[in-house]
């Protein structure tokens, strides 16, 4: 009878037991087309029968976490604007894991209602930093380069888009390209940007002579059938320009284009006075004062189409074509006076060039999906052909000056070929292994004999392991180059060869806190290979006293980069701070010094590249943001930093006299920048953007601190099928360098600012792709599904 009850009671525990049994069911939800992650998804469980439904969200990683008992349910993923996805009659009876569950959106469901929330102007995601240019107030009238000034991190110095206070290296749809270049970027207009993401620290998939990245992805449409926008732009001071973007989808192909044209006429100012100086006793002054007058006109196109061969292969074609013709005027009056001020010499320098860039590239991918998740396979091939001919003529007013008529001709040809696998291994790890084949034909000729060939030819591997369980995240990697560099000289018939073989590894580690905090270590290693312009082994002349040559023995440059990042969302405050320190090796430095040729009384200056000595460069970058509401948005991002540099340049001039230079020095630099956003509904929309950029005292110049500001306000009509835009650029006309450069034997003073501010008035209308807002405001973490 005791076995016999005993028995009972043990069936009884066992079947209580099982009913009461929970198991934990995971995964992670994407979209289908991007593979990005969808936060606040909603994964649901219907148990069989009348019970309660148990449910969830994913976090901003797109994983969810959900604890069932053991049972047969029908699991539904759902997310507000994508098809709902369901799993019938799943017996749960352990753990199991969904792996990636990709949704795709439903465009009837987009075109029939309006989202209130909006995409953030900024997104931080995995790796990299993601602005949403179509977000920006002043994306209407500006140019890709202008929008990069808005953008956390980065700052545009003379052209050239920073980030930690080195230049960036910029893509185009995640390939380098002729139109990454600064004069592409100042003409090709920010309209056809979809969104700009800002890559500080590569991943070994990358190249490593890319200190950091910044890759421009265009539009190209993502709404089924056929639609299109048109934009005209016009300025005061001959500005003009239109912009049209157009796609057809369809369930087997979307075709896409962007086309524009600008004119734009840019007028900079120079003033420099120089004081030179004999065993410290003045000698000559040379007061010099330039106007450089450019008249742009540029054509921009890019045909494409997405070709969706099956659910997971897809090819995509394009090609990019750009054309830019320049003509432009710079003049020089150049007074030279003797040690008390009495007018020794005098000239006018005219320097007229008609300059003609056109530029074609050809890009192919394929990307293909297998059957096992997060599997995939990617090719990639892009060709671009990038030739500039530039006819010259300087004349002056000095009969003891050269006068010069000459025309150069330099033509690069790019080949890049990219082969990616991605296996994940399990469900906490995966990697990505890789080849990259780059080749680079650079061609210069001049009428003045200056005539080089230039070829690099890049072979690369890699491979990345990456893990993740729980709140742990570590990758690491390591990517091998093999260059060979071949410099012809025509004209002494000299053939200089250097070859590089290279290991770069790279690591990253992430803790995630909690939903709203994280914290990440990066290292990696990396090169600065040296350009064509740092090899030309030709003068360049600025004016009849100045000078640049390039140094045919310089070498590369290699560096070490460590960074410590802490990340911090709230619902109404962004903290995003990063402490960073580079060693850098054999530093590309540009010297200047006396040559010993006597000009009027002037020693003749020379400016040339070279390797000189080590580098520790280290300081604090923040993004810290305040949404004050849904229409009041504060975006700060400051930058310091510390340039500790080492080394002396020694050498010797024309006359045998010997030559030294101190560079050892360490300058604290600074600047900072406030993106403010006004939003008034039914309205209008305000955004300004304040730069700030503190004094910088090196060791052989001084750039006095500036202010300078932007703004732009636009207003949605004709039920936001249509926007009118303003965008004024520079408002106080303040944004000018200040720089003192100073040696043993002179001392200089110059101003380089813009002549006029630009003031530039858009309208855009849109067919078929009205601007309501499509996208989830996920800031709304209160919202919670109903279970």
């Amino acid at each position: 009878m005791k076995k016999t009850l005993l028995t009972a009671y043990f069936i009884l525990f066992c079947i209580l037991y099982a009913q009461s049994q929970n198991f934990t069911i995971t995964g992670k939800v994407v979209d289908a087309t991007t593979k990005d992650a969808l936060e606040y998804a909603t994964v649901t469980f219907k148990p069989k029968g009348n019970s309660d439904l148990i449910g969830g969200i994913t976090n901003k990683k797109g994983k969810f976490e959900i604890s069932v008992p053991k049972g047969k349910y029908t699991i539904s993923v759902e997310f507000l604007s994508y098809k709902t996805i369901v799993f019938k009659s799943q017996n749960i009876t352990n753990d199991v894991h969904y792996g990636s569950i990709e949704l795709s959106e439903d465009t009837e469901f987009l075109e029939s209602i309006e989202i209130i929330g909006e995409k953030k102007l900024v997104e931080r995601k995995l790796n990299k930093l993601v602005y949403n240019v179509t977000k920006d107030i002043s994306a209407e009238g500006s140019m890709i380069i202008d929008i990069m000034n808005n953008i956390p991190s980065v700052f545009v110095e003379n052209g050239t888009p920073t980030i930690r206070g080195q230049a960036a290296t910029v893509l185009i749809n995640g390939r380098f390209s002729s139109l990454s270049k600064s004069e592409a970027l100042k003409s090709l207009p920010a309209g056809s940007v979809e969104k700009i993401e800002v890559i500080s620290h590569p991943r070994a998939q990358y190249n490593a002579s890319y200190n950091s990245i910044i890759n421009v992805v265009l539009k190209k449409g993502k709404d089924e059938g056929l639609n299109a926008s048109i934009t005209g732009s016009f300025g005061h001071k001959d500005i003009y320009g239109g912009l049209l973007t157009l796609n057809n989808k369809s369930k087997k192909v979307n075709f896409f284009t962007n086309t524009s044209y600008n004119q734009r006429n840019a007028i900079q100012l120079s003033d420099s006075k120089n004081e030179y100086f004999v065993n410290g006793i003045t000698s000559t002054f040379l007061n010099e004062n330039s106007v450089f007058d450019s008249k742009d006109n540029t054509f921009y196109t890019t045909v494409g189409a997405d070709f969706y061969l099956s659910k997971k292969t897809t090819l995509t074609t394009s090609i990019n074509y750009s054309n830019l013709k320049q003509n432009s005027e710079a003049s020089a009056s150049s007074n030279i006076f003797d040690n008390l001020m009495s007018l020794s010499s005098s000239n006018e320098r005219l320097h007229t060039r008609v300059f003609d860039n056109e530029i074609v590239d050809l890009n192919l991918q394929l990307e293909h999906q297998f059957n096992k998740k997060g599997r995939s396979l990617s090719f990639n091939f892009i060709n671009s052909n990038d030739n500039e001919t530039s006819n010259n003529n300087i004349s002056n007013s000095n009969n003891s000056y050269t006068d010069q008529l000459y025309t150069e001709n330099d033509n690069l040809n790019n080949s890049e070929f990219d082969l990616k696998y991605i296996n994940p291994i399990n469900d906490k790890s995966w990697f990505t292994t890789g080849y990259n084949m780059n080749s680079r034909k650079n061609i210069f000729q001049s009428t003045i004999n200056n005539n080089v060939d230039y070829s690099e030819n890049v072979h690369a591997g890699y491979i990345e392991y990456e893990y993740q369980v729980d709140k742990l995240y570590i990758g690491v990697g390591i990517r091998g180059e093999f260059s060979q560099i071949d410099i012809d000289n025509l004209n002494n018939s000299t053939t200089q060869k250097n070859t590089l073989n290279d290991f770069f590894p790279v690591f990253t580690t992430a803790y995630t806190i909690n939903d709203s905090q994280s914290i990440s270590f990066y290292y990696d290693k990396g090169i600065n290979r040296t350009s064509p312009s740092q090899l030309q082994p030709f003068e360049e002349r600025f004016s009849e006293t100045s000078s640049y040559i390039g140094n045919e023995n310089l070498k590369p440059m290699y560096r070490d980069t460590y960074a410590l990042h802490y990340s911090y969302f709230g619902k109404k405050i962004t903290f995003i701070p990063e402490i960073f320190y580079s060693k850098f090796s054999d530093w590309h430095q540009k010297v200047t010094y006396e040559t010993g040729e006597i000009i009027d009384g002037v020693n003749k200056l020379i400016t040339t590249p070279f390797n000189l000595g080590q580098v520790d460069h280290y300081g604090i970058n923040i993004y810290a943001s305040y949404k004050v509401n849904n229409n009041i948005n504060f975006a700060l991002s400051p930058e310091f930093y510390f340039f500790d540099q080492k080394g002396t340049y020694e050498s010797t001039n024309i006359l045998n006299q010997p030559i030294e230079i101190d560079f050892n020095k360490r300058t604290f630099n600074g600047k900072l920048k406030l993106l403010t956003q006004l939003k008034l509904p039914k309205v209008f929309n305000f955004q300004t953007n304040i730069i700030h950029y503190l004094k910088s005292e090196g060791p052989v110049s001084t750039r006095h601190a500036y202010t300078y500001a932007s703004a732009a306000l636009n207003k949605d009509l004709f039920d936001k099928k249509a926007t009118l835009s303003l965008t004024f650029s520079d408002i106080f006309n303040s944004n000018q360098t200040k720089r003192d450069r100073f040696d043993t034997n002179y001392f200089s003073k110059s101003v380089i600012k813009n002549k006029n501010p630009d003031i530039i008035l858009s309208f855009t209308y849109r067919f078929n792709q009205s601007k309501k807002n499509r996208e989830i405001d996920f800031d709304k973490k209160d919202k919670k599904p109903n279970f």
